[in-house]
């Protein structure tokens, strides 16, 4: 809706006083993490001020969970308070009353704010609302208490500016929303899932190269890594010591199942890009064996050589030059034969990080299914699939191969709606909500952090 328009919408005196005490509700909210010295958040605050000037229901119903969230903040400080000045014998039930009236007051205006969200969306979408609403709390929230609680300063902008890292967890929570918007919209998702993708990888590689320029700031632990998929695995085995990645991985993927390799990969995008338009070949058998038996000897081969150079004490620049071989290897299998065949010959054949997701992803409650009613076997989702993970005979069993990595673009192509991403025990829209809604949310919140 323009400017114009809402502007022109007639208003009540109900409304507009209402509108007025929830500001007021916001600016008290932002005064209270003022007074904390939390700027970052009184900055946040104005932008859901800013949000809260808006008739689109998924904002509204990020106010209204915002306000939820500041009940609890302030029901927090009463306790503190009280705990505090028990502690100290001074008096404070008066404190505690006052504070604990104002979360009631604040809890309450965001349930009333919800319901003017819902009927809201009953004029717009109201799974889309929803949606997009619950993945711009949900990451502002990680964020929050990312940046409170981790052990590293996971934040980019908190490390260049200490105090006002949160300045970055308004935008990244919007963009998240965004992106849960375009990933929900069978229309726009095959293309924008890609571009997302893209723009993921290219922000990892600029944190990479500014860590190579030296700015230590980009760096998640203060120390350059390899990166490559790979070396998730390979490189605490060299070095002998585990590091948060792979459990940064590992908890992504039994979130989100397989969809790790199409949209949380950084390296990903690039065979996405050498074999974008082009038309999947039927292969060769050598790389029909190596679709089977490639991965899993790639794999076995990079653990024993990391172990026993690992004991052989080779030396770091040595293993970093074997490293960047390794990424260079994968870039000329990337630019020649996934190009050339088609389809993401890289993942399916080399990366044994895709291996491991996938085997992993089985502990997931995420899987593609196939309606054999409404299937008429025209084959545009086999022809459609990068991964090759769609056969005439996966078909036929109503599901698609092991290496299916959730990235739904078949569900988007399908002209019958047969194909249907499905979690145990849930109808498929709600499924394909809930799915979107994980991964637009994990999407942001590691776009948002140091990851090399």
């Amino acid at each position: 809706m323009s400017i114009r328009g809402y502007l022109s919408r007639p208003f009540t005196l109900g409304q507009c006083l209402f509108w007025l005490w929830a500001a007021l509700v916001l600016i008290l909210l932002g005064a209270h993490f003022y007074r904390a010295s939390e700027y970052g958040i009184v900055l946040c605050t104005v932008g859901m001020l800013g949000l809260f000037c808006s008739r689109a229901a998924w904002k509204r119903w990020a106010v209204a969970l915002f306000l939820l969230w500041g009940m609890v903040e302030w029901t927090s400080s009463a306790c503190l308070l009280a705990q505090t000045r028990l502690m100290m014998g001074m008096p404070w039930m008066r404190g505690a009353l006052i504070l604990s009236a104002v979360a009631v007051v604040t809890g309450l205006t965001g349930v009333a704010l919800a319901r003017q969200a819902m009927r809201l969306a009953h004029e717009q979408e109201a799974a889309d609302a929803l949606l997009r609403g619950t993945v711009f709390i949900a990451v502002f929230l990680s964020l929050f208490y990312l940046r409170l609680h981790a052990p590293l300063e996971m934040l980019l902008l908190e490390r260049f500016f200490p105090g006002l890292g949160a300045v970055e967890i308004f935008p990244v929570a919007y963009y998240g929303a965004f992106a849960a918007g375009l990933l929900a919209d069978p229309k726009r998702s095959r293309k924008a899932r890609v571009r997302l993708w893209l723009v993921f990888a290219l922000v990892f590689f600029a944190q990479f190269a500014l860590g190579l320029l030296g700015v230590g700031q980009m760096l998640l632990t203060g120390k350059l890594h390899v990166p490559v998929p790979a070396f998730i695995l390979y490189g605490p085995l060299f070095r002998g010591e585990m590091n948060v990645m792979p459990f940064i991985v590992l908890t992504s993927t039994l979130l989100v199942g397989s969809a790790w390799c199409s949209m949380l990969c950084y390296f990903g995008p690039f065979d996405a890009l050498a074999s974008q338009g082009r038309v999947l070949r039927p292969l060769p058998s050598i790389l029909k064996g190596l679709m089977r038996w490639g991965r899993p000897a790639v794999l076995a081969t990079g653990t024993a050589l990391a172990l026993l150079l690992s004991r052989a004490g080779m030396a770091a620049g040595t293993a970093v030059a074997l490293a960047i071989a390794y990424a260079v290897l994968s870039l000329l299998i990337m630019a020649a034969v996934s190009r050339r065949w088609g389809g993401m010959l890289h993942c399916t054949t080399f990366c044994p990080m895709g291996l491991i997701v996938t085997l992993l992803g089985r502990l997931s409650p995420w899987r593609l299914r196939v309606d054999r009613t409404r299937c008429d076997d025209c084959g545009a989702c086999e022809k459609l699939c990068r991964w090759r993970a769609i056969t005439p005979e996966s078909r036929a069993q109503g599901r698609a191969l092991i290496r299916c990595t959730l990235c739904r673009d078949c569900v988007a192509v399908c002209r019958n709606n047969a194909l249907s991403l499905r979690c145990v025990g849930l109808p498929a829209a709600l499924s394909e909500t809930l799915f979107c809604g994980i991964l637009a949310s994990l999407h942001a919140i590691f776009l948002a952090v140091a990851m090399v």
